[in-house]
């Protein structure tokens, strides 16, 4: 490439403003589109590949299959290693288990996630300390490794060693500074502690409590033992050692196993199917979505080269006079197509730097929107790609108009003749019509999400949540301090009422079990529910039989009309006054609320009392707002150790969805995009069918067409394309949607209004895109359209 043609691209660029901002600007918002998505494909695939040997390494995985909604979580019990070491079956193992705390420095409060570990911990995944002896550290229970932002955050030095803190009352002293790892690293390392014994977190004092603690336990298999081999193996334990020893009102009646043990491999944890369909199924990802969201990526890309491919053909036919005075004057056809080469990989370069620039901007914005934190995921390797993917759009979109121009001889083209063929014209439209159907498939797929998930988000959970707020309890359960505070809580004028359970409606994190025992003499596993004697009251529930719970201490179980008809009882006034599982007298049945969320299908529940909940849900009169300032006051006298964790009920249950919103508002981006993207071809091929097809406007007008009819002709080839896209776009979408909702018990009733709104969205876009130019066309002057050709 010569620099002479790089000074007269530039030079002719400059001459056209208008034409160079919007080529530019296409592609750069095309590149820092998929450079964005290529960092979110990247922080997946490349999930823990910062840990030395995670291939050899495997995550234990564990599901109870005695709940009523068994499923897949990261952990088990720690006893679990120490046995499959003993036989053999691992050469190395560690655990850590983590604690969301309030700690104490100085007189300030900080948040703090504390991970206890082994003290083999650091030295398992091949972590070295930057400062201090983290190994040494982590083999006294008083001792904290910190990561150097750990260290920044709490104490805003790295030069943390000797720093303390304070945590239920104890201090622990920082001893050992590691280096940051990725973001993309699933065991924890920002605060460790080793193993001891602790006010927040005792040991347990059974065997049975034992094998009932869950950690995050990480093997290293022994040589000769493969991943099935350990997993029975392990499965075998479990059974023999922890599940045998339960009561038999647990097991009687359950699945066997009663346990499931899985393990896959740390590199491969992010994808694990098993994990991403459990309740902290947020914390991973589906490689066909990442797959999908790398193809969005390209798409996109490839949606931008093709506009600009086309803009620079309709630029390069009007220009063939120019290129045939050159031809004259004795430039080759190689030197006339470096011309074009030139000008294209100059509108790369500048298209790279602006898409650069835009990618940074929004980099925080892009984090956010999906949840990962990506900072980490580019690096200067990741610059130089997006560098290499610029300049290499620029060069292969330039590759056709510089065929263009060198292929028409100098002679065809000073009679006004020459340009683009029949074949590019029909390549034209098809490449027209596939951005209509991308962009409608986009629309539409994030139409569905966003109305499934605000469907579920605003559901009828049974009860009326909006003057509710959810507080999580700190300390053990029914502790002084919490009946203390819950007493001076309800006396505020402000607050209606207060009462604590087990956890928050919608969090469907407590399951426990009720075996009950029915006529017939069969078993029925129901859950139970244990709540405050007002927890009705709060939620301002009426009883549909019977009556409901009054006092603390009652004896008696609510059922909800679930329940009833699971019991087999006719009616709910029938189960009132009945006897369950041979002594629990049901006082009365409850309406059905909704614990799970809409991928659950809701079951039967006896709710029983217990005042000794961790979670405390209060019914609020008046604003929220003020009511949150004063239950923090409140708080800071009877938990000055503690941070207050308080959040509305709305809240809670549109939480669950907050996946499916963030994933709605990432295809909504990319739509956006795209269809900016199909309108910008839309307005590119009406641009060049009026240059290509000005005289035949000019002698339809001398036959008497009138403007109306120009301006509806050149419409009808964008209708006609238009409704090839949605014809096109029409398949995937409906297989797309089935396939999101299929994961729901209970579906949106949307029909094919996605479908219907996005295809009148994206038209009303490509109608702008081509207005103007269905404008040029009816206004045409013949005496220049004839005199131009």
């Amino acid at each position: 490439m010569k620099l002479r043609n790089l000074r007269l691209a530039w030079r002719l660029l400059a001459r056209e403003p208008v034409y160079s901002a919007v080529a530019v600007l296409g592609l750069a918002v095309a590149l820092a589109a998929c450079f964005l998505l290529f960092g979110l494909v990247r922080y997946a695939w490349s999930y823990n590949g910062a840990l030395q040997g995670a291939d050899g390494i495997y995550v234990v995985k564990e599901r109870r299959n005695m709940f009523p909604r068994p499923d897949w979580v990261e952990k088990g019990p720690p006893l679990l290693a120490a046995r499959a070491k003993a036989a053999g079956l691992v050469s190395d193992s560690t655990d850590g288990r983590s604690e969301q705390l309030a700690a104490r420095i100085g007189e300030r409060l900080v948040q703090l996630r504390l991970t206890v570990v082994e003290p083999n911990y650091l030295a398992f995944f091949g972590i070295r300390a930057l400062a201090g002896d983290a190994d040494a550290a982590l083999a006294r229970p008083d001792a904290l490794v910190l990561s150097r932002s750990e260290a920044l955050r709490l104490f805003g030095t790295a030069d943390a060693l000797g720093k303390v803190l304070t945590v239920g009352g104890a201090p622990f002293v920082v001893r050992a500074v590691i280096a940051d790892l990725p973001a993309n690293t699933s065991p924890d390392f920002g605060a460790l502690l080793g193993k001891g014994v602790h006010s927040w977190d005792p040991p347990p004092t059974t065997t049975l409590g034992a094998w009932s603690r869950g950690a995050r336990l990480y093997l290293r298999p022994a040589p000769g033992v493969g991943p099935a081999q350990l997993e029975a193996a392990l499965e075998r334990i479990v059974a023999t050692e922890r599940d045998a020893s339960l009561p038999a009102s647990l097991t009687d009646g359950r699945p066997k196993p009663l346990t499931s043990i899985a393990v896959t491999a740390l590199s491969r944890v992010y994808f694990d199917a098993d994990l991403l369909a459990g309740r902290a199924g947020e914390r991973y990802g589906s490689p066909a979505a990442i797959a999908g969201l790398g193809l969005l990526g390209l798409l996109i890309l490839a949606l931008a080269a093709v506009n600009y491919i086309n803009l620079a053909a309709v630029r390069t036919a009007a220009r063939r006079r120019e290129i045939a005075v050159r031809k004259a004057l004795g430039i080759s056809g190689i030197g006339l197509a470096g011309q074009f080469v030139a000008e294209s990989l100059l509108v790369g370069a500048s298209s790279t730097l602006l898409g650069a620039l835009l990618a940074w901007l929004t980099l925080p914005l892009f984090s956010e929107l999906v949840g990962r934190p990506l900072a980490g995921s580019y690096g200067l390797a990741g610059w130089a790609l997006m560098a290499a993917i610029g300049l290499g759009t620029g060069l292969l979109s330039g590759l056709y108009p510089a065929w263009l121009a060198a292929r028409v001889p100098a002679s065809v083209a000073l009679g006004g003749r020459g340009g683009d063929t029949l074949s590019g014209v029909r390549l034209r439209r098809v490449l027209t019509v596939a951005q209509f159907a991308a962009a409608i498939g986009l629309v539409t797929a994030s139409m569905s999400v966003w109305w499934q998930a605000s469907y579920a988000s605003a559901v009828d959970p049974g009860f009326d949540p909006s003057p509710q707020l959810v507080l999580a309890l700190p300390g053990k359960p029914g502790s002084a301090a919490a009946h203390a505070f819950k007493a001076e809580l309800v006396r505020s004028p402000m607050i209606e009422g207060a009462v604590a359970m087990a956890e928050a409606i919608g969090r469907d994190e407590v399951t426990i079990i009720r075996n009950v025992t029915l006529r017939d003499g069969t078993t029925l596993p129901i859950e139970g529910k244990e709540v405050g004697a007002n927890f009705f009251q709060v939620l301002g529930l009426r009883p549909l039989a019977g009556r409901l719970f009054a006092r603390e201490g009652e004896d008696g179980v609510v059922l909800n009309a679930r329940a009833v008809q699971a019991l087999g009882f006719a009616s709910p006034e029938a189960a009132v006054g009945q006897i369950v599982d041979g002594k629990l007298r049901v006082i009365g049945v409850a309406p059905d609320l909704r614990f799970t969320t809409l991928r659950q299908k809701p079951g039967p529940i006896i709710y029983a009392q217990n005042e000794d909940g961790t979670v405390l849900t209060v019914r609020v009169r008046g604003p929220l707002p003020a009511a949150r300032a004063f239950i923090e006051a409140l708080w800071a006298r009877h938990f000055p150790n503690d941070l207050p964790d308080i959040e509305t009920a709305t809240s809670v249950f549109a939480h669950n969805y907050a996946d499916d919103l963030r994933q709605a508002r990432v295809l909504a981006l990319a739509s956006v995009v795209a269809t900016a993207l199909a309108c910008f071809g839309i307005y590119v091929l009406a641009s060049y069918t009026i240059r290509r097809r000005a005289r035949e406007f000019v002698l339809r007008k001398l036959h008497g067409a009138t403007a109306r009819h120009i301006g509806l002709l050149v419409a009808r080839e964008w209708l006609g394309l238009l409704g090839l896209g949605a014809l096109l776009a029409l398949a995937p979408a409906w297989l797309w949607t089935e396939r999101y909702l299929a994961g729901f018990v209970e579906r949106a009733p949307m029909g094919w209004w996605p479908l219907v709104l996005a295809c009148a969205g994206v038209g009303l876009v490509g109608l702008a895109g081509c207005a103007r130019q269905a404008l040029a066309a009816m206004r045409v002057s013949p005496a220049l359209a004839l005199r131009d050709q």
